[in-house]
């Protein structure tokens, strides 16, 4: 049997119970889970202190570098631990706070300046009206512990950002992709957001993700859930197809030279910055897969029904114990292989492991 689903900017994805078949279609289930994410409804019995009933996860992120701290981006305000769980705080989002009644969307940091980190900031869809801070892209220069504006939406031609990562030229080198452009909606800019510049034209017009190399700066990776993975040598001035990869992609993690990419066909692999991909492992299309910073040999995926484990670089897995809801994402202490945090959605939670997963308790609410 073969789960699939591909939440293309790494939100939530809810289910639960046994892998899905591989005749699933992943297309149609990443629009579902897309579209329900939008909706900004569904059900939740988390505390008023955490965004009410009405609150749901979109993105998590453990910091490399900034011991214990991590980052919640939720429908109603941006969380942040700096004690490994043990206690939460709204540090954005909140009234008064920067991106006041603004939804919290996607979180990237800095693989230069551990320090320096970026959320993307959007209306809400379910509730328009509380906006009552610019859309766009916010930095931080403390780990998350303050924000600022670093541009508006309004500063792309159309001001609709899908999804933002960073690159490795430098702690302010940051991407955006702008859907609306299709296959000339891949952005960049070098000075933390402060301006941008249009990228050359892409090989696909569904721009799903991108990565910059943490040990090359002029090397990327971009990929789509609809035409498949493509490397550049030349900081995104030209793109070639990843050679052995088929299928739409739907998440990459890199550590190293070791590259994780999850597809329609499977999790294929590269021990080489993704100079040469293998299928290692055609029996589950993961939604997510995440490796630790550390130890490339360790990574966790998630198929939307369960939460597997590798400590073999991928060629086998394991699924671990199950969480209390259902899994959405996963972010992996990037100073220890079998620290794991796992985002719930519905109703938004969180829980973690220190034991690679055998076993989970519950750090919020």
């Amino acid at each position: 049997m073969k789960a699939t689903l591909a939440p293309p900017v790494q939100h939530s994805t809810r289910a639960c119970g046994r892998r899905h078949s591989r005749r699933a279609a992943p297309a149609l289930l990443a629009v579902l889970a897309l579209a329900l994410l939008l909706a900004g409804c569904g059900e939740s019995t988390a505390s008023a202190a955490y965004g009410g009933p009405q609150n749901h996860l979109h993105d998590v992120l453990a910091l490399r570098g900034v011991p214990h701290t991590v980052l919640l981006a939720t429908h109603i305000g941006l969380y942040r631990s700096a004690d490994g769980g043990g206690s939460w705080h709204e540090v954005a989002g909140g009234a008064g706070q920067a991106m006041d009644g603004l939804m919290l969307f996607k979180l990237a940091q800095s693989a230069v300046d551990p320090q320096r980190v970026y959320v993307l900031a959007i209306k809400r869809t379910d509730n328009p009206a509380a906006a009552r801070a610019t859309t766009g892209i916010y930095t931080s220069a403390d780990a998350g512990q303050t924000w600022q504006l670093a541009t508006s939406l309004a500063a792309f031609p159309t001001p609709t950002v899908f999804t933002i990562a960073t690159g490795t030229s430098s702690a302010g080198q940051v991407f955006a992709i702008v859907p609306g452009l299709g296959d000339h909606g891949l952005y960049a800019s070098d000075d933390a957001g402060g301006h941008w510049r249009a990228l050359a034209q892409t090989p696909t017009t569904t721009l799903t993700g991108v990565a910059g190399d943490p040990s090359n700066p002029r090397h990327l990776l971009l990929w789509s859930v609809a035409s498949g993975l493509f490397i550049s040598g030349d900081a995104g001035a030209s793109w070639a197809p990843a050679g052995n990869v088929s299928g739409g992609i739907y998440s990459v993690s890199m550590a190293g030279k070791t590259v994780y990419a999850s597809g329609d066909a499977g999790l294929y692999i590269s021990q080489d910055g993704g100079g040469h991909f293998a299928l290692a492992h055609p029996e589950d299309t993961f939604s997510q897969v995440v490796v630790c910073a550390v130890d490339a040999t360790h990574a966790y995926a998630l198929t939307g029904t369960a939460v597997f484990a590798t400590t073999d670089s991928g060629q086998t897995w394991r699924q671990t114990a199950p969480t209390s809801q259902h899994p959405g994402l996963l972010t992996v202490d990037p100073a220890a292989a079998s620290g794991v945090f796992v985002g719930l959605s519905y109703p938004l939670g969180v829980e973690a492991t220190t034991t690679g997963g055998t076993s989970w308790r519950t750090v919020l609410p």
